[in-house]
């Protein structure tokens, strides 16, 4: 069923151009933190650039944000400075996944693709550093939204690895380094942990973009645009 709806969303996501050389799953990852919006507390997670100017991150790391701030991890800048400045232009607290602006970070768009049981994958970190993770098997989570008042369903998988909540937003990649999923919650009772599909992912990228402020009364992001 995972590998039906990614095949039916992959034409409308951001694919790998046939030329020039590819981003590695490496150079992509950046860190992201953000200040307080109201009352809700100062975050922090990973991020992955999926196109030139374009983050992809957990929506549950940026929803209650008052600025964000990208720093890079390799290569992906213009110039060597971190505490890039970077916009909000989507939040999808269904599939907990948003979107960030940084227009300095450089990247190829990042290819997709679906995994089955026994697959090991990378998840690049900030700093350098990696974690391998092993798909159990492909799940529909049935899950609270990110801002805990509904229940939703999203597409994705149940893994085994060494991921923790302050990697949150990070990105699973597999040996072709095509982005296979994003890493949002480890579990509290097993030692499993879960990210969404490539489907969900194909999703969001092809969403229109909009622009999200801090609403200090709700203390978290709002659409403005």
């Amino acid at each position: 069923m995972l590998a039906t709806a990614l095949g039916a969303m992959l034409s409308t996501a951001l694919l790998v151009s046939a030329c020039g050389p590819r981003s590695s799953a490496g150079e992509r990852v950046v860190h992201v933190a953000t200040t307080r919006c109201g009352t809700a507390p100062q975050s922090s997670g990973v991020g992955i650039t999926v196109d030139d100017g374009v983050v992809l991150t957990a929506a549950h790391v940026v929803v209650g944000a008052g600025a964000v701030t990208i720093s890079e991890s390799e290569r992906n800048s213009k110039s060597s400075s971190d505490g890039l400045v970077a916009e909000i232009i989507l939040v999808d607290t269904t599939r907990d996944l948003a979107l960030l602006r940084v227009p300095d970070l450089r990247a190829e768009p990042v290819e997709l693709a679906a995994a089955v049981a026994g697959d090991v994958l990378i998840a690049p970190l900030p700093g350098g550093k990696r974690a391998t993770v092993v798909v159990e098997r492909a799940v529909t989570i049935n899950i609270d939204d990110v801002r805990a008042t509904t229940r939703s369903r999203r597409a994705g998988y149940e893994l085994r690895g060494e991921l923790v909540p302050g990697d949150s937003g990070a990105g699973l990649f597999d040996n072709e380094e095509r982005l296979i999923g994003v890493f949002f919650s480890r579990s509290v009772s097993r030692d499993v942990v879960f990210a969404v599909g490539a489907s969900e992912v194909a999703a969001v990228l092809s969403a229109p973009r909009a622009r999200y402020v801090c609403d200090l009364d709700a203390s978290r992001v709002i659409l403005v645009e």
